[in-house]
């Protein structure tokens, strides 16, 4: 029978003792016991062991270096060796080691332990364990997760080996990775717009957030829509051929996409439109193209932008009409250009008409009859031919008079707005027998002179119209100033009436220069006018201006007139005989002259001086203190009213003769209130103004 082979312990233990022998004798003595070949074979054994025990320590200094763990153990499951890795990853010391108290079955986890069972069976049968999931149980609770496999070795005394790769920072990356990709998914899902991925060489979604299940009307329960689900399912067939085409073309990695679409929602009957953009990429893992994207529900947008293009539709057609009215508008302010071009030489002709066949041949009839008096001898005769001149000069100053009202009524000058309307009620009654009712709710000055002369010519053409067309012969107007500080007149009668629309389209076509011109005027000053009529039920014309800025300094159009240098106060010595003392104020210097001539002819007058001015008026009357002011109305910049009151301020007893030519009540009165004693046209005859004169003088 064939021994056994020893065993690695049996030569260890073999050569312990040797030792002990051979270090208690001498070399002979060696020599004499063994001989030379058992020594020999003594000394080859221990070197053959020197060398497997350095190779140990090399293993093992190899071992513990590796970052693997490395650990053999016995059919039983003790630990034989294990390497430091090992030690920390089961959380065992070397000690625990050395006293052989570690065993695999206590060092996994209990799942493990049952797999354990398994695959130390089938080690038993000389089979490795494959790599797999284990987790170590440590002492202390805590647990190692790691990839581990196990072999069994060769050997009589069927140890195994047992490897193992700590995956813990590989578990911890994989959790961070998990927990990020949440949080990922967290932030999409609270997104209120649509996140997708899409596989699509797998023709797959890798995941959509919640809005997408919105904004496509589907379930959770659904999976996420693939590219062909959305293209044939959910893209209305108006889109689908233009939104395949645009994808295709631009299927390629980094490129990037972008359509907008009408889809269908299984949850509602009306389409909706999204927008699809995103950016192509290819997969690291394979080789698949892959798109991730964002889908926004557009709907409300293309709404507005329906609504905005609406606007704009109709905007640009109101742009249209408006182009439309104002071509139609400037033909019609040409041809009403043209008729007022007609009007204004119609006018021309009326005035060259007036004077030539009424103002010219009075003069002409008055020269030829000083031409008589210069041929007469007879004192009598030339008195009568002087006093027909003077007829003739009265009834040309009628003449004049009546065509300057027309032209610009005195109340205007010197009232305003509210003495032109009273003006006109006594003008329609004159001319057209039509009865004007006139409301003014006072106050309605400060008005500007341009504004108020163009309200009182619009309200002159208004009533011209009510007479012309209303059938009525009466009528109203009221005129207020607003809190916004515009002037509102308003004309209304009970006549015939009409449509608006349809004289508005006569008024297109024929350019009348009645309400039309009205109407462009107030616009020109940023006013404006409002028909309101029906056919028999009258007809009620709004019109409303701003009242403009005024200036306290500003004269009035007309017959006022600046002092000339030439007109300078005569300051004469006063007198010493009984007379009356006169000052002839009048900003006309022939008239001035005129009067001097005419009043210095009688003995008990005299002249001691003359103003153009209401200052002068006001210093000669202090420095002379005449007896009598004779005191034109209209002064230039200051009024005859304003001189009479500072005159008679400061010198009471003076008595104030006031001449005008104008014959309006509220001229006459406000020189009266003024302080005058008499107010006179300047058309009376001279005996009557002389007469004044006394009688005032007579009255005290």
């Amino acid at each position: 029978m064939k021994p056994e082979k020893p065993t690695y312990q049996d030569l260890e233990n073999q050569l312990a003792q040797t030792q002990k022998v051979l270090a208690a004798l001498e070399q002979d003595q060696i020599d004499a016991i063994f001989g030379d070949d058992r020594y020999m074979q003594l000394l080859n054994l221990k070197q053959t062991i020197d060398m497997l025990c350095r190779n140990e320590r090399n293993f093992h200094a190899l071992a513990d270096a590796n970052l693997i763990g490395i650990g053999f153990g016995d059919s039983n499951g003790n630990v034989t060796y294990i390497n430091d890795e090992m030690l920390r990853m089961t959380g065992y010391s070397r000690a625990d080691a050395i006293a052989g108290r570690i065993n695999w079955e206590t060092c996994l986890t209990p799942e493990n332990c049952t797999e354990a069972g398994t695959w130390s069976e089938r080690l038993l049968n000389q089979e490795v364990v494959s790599v797999q999931e284990w987790e170590f149980l440590r002492p202390d609770g805590g647990r190692t997760p790691v990839l581990g496999a196990a072999s069994r070795i060769s050997s009589p005394d069927g140890h195994l080996v047992i490897i193992a790769l700590d995956r813990t920072q590989i578990r911890q990356a994989e959790t961070r990775s998990w927990k990020s990709d949440q949080r990922l998914r967290m932030a999409a899902d609270s997104l209120n717009i649509g996140i997708f991925e899409w596989n699509l060489t797998k023709n797959t979604a890798c995941w959509e957030n919640d809005h997408m299940y919105q904004i496509f009307g589907r379930s959770r329960k659904q999976p996420p829509l693939r590219y062909s689900d959305f293209l044939e399912q959910a893209v209305d067939f108006q889109d689908k051929e233009a939104f395949d085409h645009a994808f295709s073309k631009a299927r390629h990695p980094g490129n990037i996409f972008a359509f907008a679409c009408r889809i269908h929602r299984p949850d509602s009957s009306n389409l909706s439109w999204i927008e699809i953009s995103g950016k192509f990429y290819q997969n690291d893992a394979d080789p698949s193209l892959c798109m991730i994207g964002i889908a926004q529900d557009i709907s409300e947008q293309k709404a507005y932008e329906q609504t905005i293009e609406k606007i704009n539709d109709q905007l640009e057609q109101r742009v249209r009409d408006r182009t439309a009215k104002i071509q139609q508008q400037t033909e019609r302010m040409r041809v009403l250009a043209n008729k007022l071009g007609q009007a204004e030489q119609k006018e021309r002709n009326r005035l060259a008409a007036v004077l030539h066949d009424h103002i010219q041949p009075l003069v002409v009839g008055a020269r030829m009859h000083l031409w008589d008096i210069h041929r007469k001898n007879h004192i009598d005769d030339a008195h009568k031919t002087a006093h027909k001149i003077e007829s003739i000069l009265e009834e040309t100053l009628a003449e004049l008079r009546s065509l300057t009202v027309d032209l610009s009524p005195s109340a205007i000058l010197n009232d305003g707005l509210a003495g032109g309307v009273n003006w006109l009620v006594t003008y329609m009654k004159k001319k057209f027998n039509f009865t004007l009712t006139p409301r003014v709710e006072e106050p309605i000055d400060p008005i500007s002179e341009n504004i108020c002369f163009l309200l009182f010519q619009c309200l002159k053409e208004l009533l011209f119209n009510v007479v012309k067309h209303s059938g009525e012969d009466q009528a109203t107007v009221s005129i207020e100033r607003t809190q916004d500080q515009n002037i509102r007149i308003i004309v209304w009668d009970n006549g015939n009436g009409f449509e608006p629309d349809t004289f508005e389209e006569t008024q297109n076509n024929t350019a009348s220069l009645g309400l039309f011109s009205i109407e462009e005027r107030l616009k020109d000053i940023g006013g404006r006018m409002k028909i309101a009529s029906a056919p028999g039920q009258g007809t009620t014309v709004t019109l409303t201006a701003p009242a403009g800025e005024t200036d306290e300094t500003t004269t009035p159009p007309g017959h006022r007139h600046q002092r000339r240098a030439d007109d300078k106060p005569a300051v004469p010595e006063r007198n010493p005989e009984d007379s009356i003392g006169i000052l002839i104020v009048d900003d006309h210097k022939l008239l001035r002259e005129g009067l001097t001539g005419l009043l210095q002819m009688e003995p008990d007058f005299e002249i001691l001086g003359e103003a153009a001015d209401a200052d002068t008026a006001v210093v000669l009357a202090e420095k002379l203190t005449p007896d009598v002011v004779i005191m034109d109305v209209n002064l230039g910049e200051k009024t005859g009213m304003e001189a009479t009151e500072k005159i008679l301020s400061k010198n009471p007893h003076i008595k104030v003769i006031a001449l005008s030519m104008h014959s309006d009540k509220r001229v006459i009165n406000a020189m009266y209130r003024a302080g005058a004693s008499v107010f006179l046209n300047k058309t009376v005859p001279s005996d009557t103004l002389i007469a004044n004169v006394r009688k005032c003088i007579s009255d005290g």
